[in-house]
């Protein structure tokens, strides 16, 4: 397995075990690791939103609005959260049978997530499109 899909699989662990101290941390971390993703991944990953442009909605106080402009436009969400507290995130790729799902105690992390989630899926799409053979 490829170190950026090791990487982006540890982030969604790191998620779902409530790993992030803050929502922040997650979608930040998210942005970093998209800057380096397989140039075969730019059709799923962009357009998106810029650092500064997260970081301002973050300083705003406005994590589940960052965490869906990292998303971007080309993928379909859902959100939920529970009276208790607990969220839910889904992302479907658009053109992509796979989708991803998070639980997590915060919904801008549960939406990081699930995004990760869904793009290991399609990761191991395009690489088993790569292969010769």
């Amino acid at each position: 397995m490829p170190l950026w899909n090791t990487r982006l699989l540890d982030l969604v662990d790191t998620c779902s075990v409530d790993g992030f101290a803050t929502a922040s941390e997650a979608i930040l971390a998210m942005a970093d690791l998209l800057d380096t993703a397989p140039i075969q991944l730019a059709p799923f990953i962009t357009p998106r939103a810029s650092r500064d442009r997260l970081a301002r909605l973050l300083e705003a106080d406005a994590a589940v609005c960052a965490a869906l402009e990292l998303v971007g436009p080309l993928s379909g969400v859902l959100l939920s959260r529970a009276a208790g507290g607990s969220a839910s995130g889904m992302v479907k790729i658009v053109d992509e049978i796979e989708e991803g799902n998070l639980f997590a105690a915060d919904p801008a992390i549960a939406l990081v997530g699930a995004y990760g989630a869904a793009l290991v899926k399609v990761s191991a799409h395009v690489g088993e499109q790569d292969e010769p053979g």
